[in-house]
């Protein structure tokens, strides 16, 4: 053997990552970016869901307005009803006070035509 066949070489070790470590990071990072997709869609299901519950509850006000409107239409109904029924009581009071008023104008005048009717006998008779 010659000197040259006994001659080693020496060779630096490499400095930079090992490709199976590239495909490791990769995959890390699409497990991360998987992860991330995960938390979205669940924070978006989650939002789904509380925007159901709200349009649930915008729902229900919304009949429940419905409601106090028809009420209170019927209320103005009966108010108005009750506003005319006061109306006419009142039309019907003055009216029984005018006839109370005629009726003892009726007894007045007829308790001076019962004097005049007894003047009136009396002349005949005397």
């Amino acid at each position: 053997m010659s000197k040259s066949d006994r001659t080693t070489i020496k060779i630096r070790a490499y400095a930079g990552k090992a490709t199976g470590d590239d495909a490791q990071s990769n995959l890390s990072a699409e497990q991360n970016n998987a992860l991330e997709l995960v938390k979205r869609a669940a924070q978006l299901q989650e939002e789904r869901n509380k925007s159901l519950e709200h349009l649930k509850a915008i729902g229900l006000l919304q009949e429940s307005l419905r409601q106090e409107q028809a009420r209170a239409a019927e209320m103005e109904k009966m108010v108005a009803g009750l506003e005319a029924q006061l109306k006419e009581l009142a039309a019907q009071e003055t009216n029984v006070k005018k006839v109370a008023e005629l009726e003892a104008r009726v007894k007045e005048l007829s308790e001076v035509l019962s004097k005049i009717s007894g003047i009136v006998t009396l002349g005949k008779v005397g």
